[in-house]
C-alpha cells in the first residue's frame, strides 16, 4: 500500500530546475551540484493531505542510510526514497512550459520510513 501511494504520487514528477529542467539539484550543496539523467538521487517526501510531497534531494555524496531524525517529524508520515533521474518531459512549475526533456522521477526504491508516531515533536 505504501508502494503504491508513493509510486503514484511521485512517478513522472518533476525534479529539475526551471532555468536548467534537464538538471536537478541536491539540497545539501554549497555550491550548485548538477545532476543528469540517469544518475541516482534520493528524496525525502512526507505525506500531507494524501498526497507525497518532496521535501530535500539527495544527490549520491550525500545520500544516508536511513530517514534523517533532524528531519522526522511527529504526527507525518515520511520516507526516504531513492529514484533514477529520467529525461520524459514535464510541464515546468512556474511557468507551465511542456519541456520534452524535463528530469523527472523514475521507479522508486524505498530506502526507510519514518512513521507518523516517531519523530521530533514539536515545541509550544
Amino acid at each position: 500500500m505504501l508502494r503504491d501511494s508513493l509510486c503514484r504520487d511521485l512517478t513522472g514528477q518533476f525534479v529539475g530546475c526551471d532555468e536548467r529542467p534537464d538538471r536537478a539539484t541536491c539540497s545539501f550543496h554549497d555550491e550548485p551540484c548538477c545532476m543528469r539523467a540517469g544518475d541516482v538521487i534520493q528524496l525525502e517526501v512526507e505525506r500531507v493531505d494524501d498526497v507525497w510531497s518532496t521535501l530535500f534531494h539527495r544527490c549520491e555524496r550525500h545520500a544516508v542510510h536511513g530517514f534523517p531524525r533532524e528531519h522526522s517529524l511527529c504526527g507525518t508520515p515520511q520516507v526516504l526514497v531513492a529514484t533514477r533521474l529520467e529525461p520524459t518531459g514535464a510541464y515546468l512549475p512556474d511557468t507551465n512550459e511542456y519541456v520534452p526533456d524535463a528530469l523527472t522521477v523514475g521507479a522508486i526504491d524505498i530506502v526507510d520510513v519514518s512513521p507518523a508516531d516517531e519523530g521530533l515533536r514539536p515545541h509550544y
